[in-house]
């Protein structure tokens, strides 16, 4: 491929790829990238919990059943713990705050207490940012010291809420104040695996993306009236993690989740799910940003390069082929090794590269084909053009044996004629009359092959067939010099006398197309039938007829066209004589010629 035809599709193809790589590194395109997340775990489908976790829940049949205001009595809990450790429970932790005293002190001894007793219990914190005159300020809610005195831990149990209200990960550890509080999750995770309690510092805090087990309740639940009424066996709480918290919508703790976004997940399942990927080692990890840049631009890459050296179809089915196989590699990448392949960027740049290279290709073929329609309507009918436009391929240099019918006619003595009046008359006269001969022969379905001075050359039967091309070329020799006996007032005005012209006709096979070379080509025909085609015509004059036919013309025409047989011939640079026809229409009545084939008339001028 030619430097010119490739720097521009390259160029394009780069700066939309450039384009699309730097809205990404601006964070333009990472909701569409956390919605392909979320995609991925609908594609995956629920996975099993395998942890033996258990929720409570504080949820619209327990405020009914137990027609308590919340928040219930510290008393209330207190009796659950006990329930709860008697029944077997392993860990319980509750996700509901207990960050101020009670007015009676009693319910704060109560449950400080049964969480002494028990000896098991994880308590949340919560960390929080308001506004102030010097920026965001940030405070922690810590259990107050009589009840987490006694806790087996405590920790925030904040979640991250992405750009589009979404949750998908949290924190192992929050740093407050120059130091580090391991999360609720991780509490729940060191208590339930037996671990001992990490120093608070070795904690990480980055982000770490929840492996979603499925959406609501994919967790056993057991409502909490329940437990306190004896209602749920002991066995299905022992050895057992109890977690307890809110699943009431007016508690404000439901969240959605990319298995739930419509139907939001309680924060104490999604706390669930926190424990259970630590558990599990299985946490969503994002891809290093170098692998993320290499995919990135190879497949960048391969879009361009298809765009620019396949077919349309090729290069589309290649692209979406690309496409379509890393989504899937993504999807298997993400299913079955929790790996997050970023693809949203990746697949925008391919596309948008494709599209701006195919879209500009479409607007400069259009062009062209308006160009060269405009073109082509110089020499060839509406018709014909629009067929060698749909057959291109038919236009290659080496060009093709095709069976034609070719026309030549010239203005018997136009050079002397010439001589006598100006170049603008010649210009104006020969224009015009050009026109109306073109006019015909596009009329017939014929192809102006060229114009040589005066002289027309025609073929017809190329781009297109129509299968009686033999009488469409007669028909138009005629029709062109009935234009002339038209035109003779007119001119024998100018020139002093009236113009004759000589029309030949021939057909056969011919090499017709885009003949020459890369620097210069023309449409054309050439061969044997060409040059017998011109022969014909010339020879018009020696003979005094307006038209001569070859006999394989006249064969084509069987009786369309009244022909009178004329005489055997031989042309210049032909050994083998033809018999000639004229049409019965140009002849006059007292012209008789031999038809002795012994004694051919022999060509005397070229």
């Amino acid at each position: 491929m030619k430097l010119t035809k490739l720097t521009r599709p390259l160029i394009i193809g780069a700066v939309l790829a450039t384009v699309v790589y730097v809205m990404d590194q601006r964070g333009l395109l990472q909701t569409a990238e956390l919605m392909s997340l979320d995609l991925r775990f609908q594609m995956r489908g629920p996975m099993a919990p395998q942890l033996p976790i258990v929720i409570v829940s504080i949820d619209q049949d327990s405020f009914d059943e137990l027609t308590l205001p919340w928040p219930w009595p510290r008393t209330l809990h207190a009796e659950l713990i006990r329930k709860l450790a008697k029944a077997g429970a392993k860990v319980i932790a509750f996700d509901i705050l207990f960050a101020e005293p009670k007015p009676d002190p009693r319910e704060d001894r109560a449950l400080a207490e049964a969480i002494r007793d028990t000896g098991n219990v994880i308590l949340a914190a919560e960390q929080t940012e308001v506004p102030s005159d010097f920026g965001p300020r940030s405070s922690l809610s810590l259990p107050i010291p009589l009840i987490r005195q006694h806790a087996l831990g405590y920790g925030p149990a904040n979640l991250i809420t992405d750009r589009d209200g979404i949750v998908r990960s949290g924190r192992l550890a929050i740093p407050f104040q120059d130091r580090r509080f391991p999360g609720f999750a991780y509490r729940i995770y060191e208590a339930m695996s037996g671990k001992e309690s990490s120093q608070d510092n070795a904690v990480p805090t980055a982000p770490y993306l929840i492996n979603f087990r499925g959406p609501a309740r994919s967790y056993p639940v057991v409502p909490y009236y329940r437990i306190l009424r004896g209602e749920i066996e002991p066995a299905v709480f022992r050895d057992k993690t109890v977690l307890v918290g809110a699943f009431s919508p007016s508690l404000h703790d439901l969240f959605p989740t990319p298995f739930s976004a419509s139907a939001p997940t309680p924060g104490v399942e999604i706390q669930a799910n926190f424990v259970e990927t630590l558990a599990a080692g299985d946490p969503i990890v994002l891809i290093p940003a170098w692998a993320t840049t290499t995919l990135f631009w190879v497949l960048s890459a391969f879009s361009i390069w298809a765009s620019i050296y396949l077919r349309p179809m090729s290069a589309t089915a290649a692209v979406l082929g690309l496409i379509v196989l890393y989504g899937f590699a993504a999807l298997y990448a993400f299913s079955f090794h929790h790996l997050w392949v970023a693809i949203v960027a990746s697949m925008s740049a391919s596309t948008l590269s494709y599209g701006g290279i195919m879209l500009d290709n479409y607007v400069r073929e259009q062009k062209e084909r308006l160009r060269t329609r405009a073109m082509l309507n110089k020499y060839v009918s509406a018709d014909v053009a629009e067929e060698i436009l749909k057959h291109r391929e038919g236009l290659g240099l080496s060009g093709k044996r095709t069976h034609i019918t070719v026309l030549f006619s010239d203005i018997r003595g136009f050079t002397s004629i010439s001589e006598k009046i100006g170049p603008e008359q010649v210009v104006k006269l020969l224009s015009d009359y050009l026109g109306r001969v073109s006019h015909i022969v596009f009329k017939h379905g014929g192809t102006i092959d060229k114009f040589i001075g005066d002289a027309v050359f025609a073929n017809f039967g190329w781009p297109k067939s129509h299968g009686d091309d033999a009488l469409r070329a007669v028909k138009a020799g005629i029709e062109m010099i009935e234009l002339v006996e038209s035109l003779a007032p007119k001119w024998t005005e100018v020139v002093g006398r009236p113009l004759k012209i000589g029309v030949g006709i021939n057909t056969g096979e011919a090499v017709v197309g885009n003949i020459g070379s890369e620097i210069r080509s023309d449409l054309t025909a050439i061969g044997d039938t060409v040059n017998l085609g011109a022969r014909l015509e010339a020879l018009t004059k020696e003979l005094g007829v307006p038209m001569l036919i070859s006999e394989y013309t006249a064969a084509e025409l069987k009786d369309a066209i009244a022909l009178r047989p004329l005489r055997q011939v031989k042309v210049q640079g032909r050994e083998a004589a033809i018999l000639v026809y004229c049409p019965e229409s140009l002849m006059e009545g007292e012209v008789e010629f031999a038809l002795d084939t012994s004694a051919p008339y022999v060509q005397q001028k070229k």
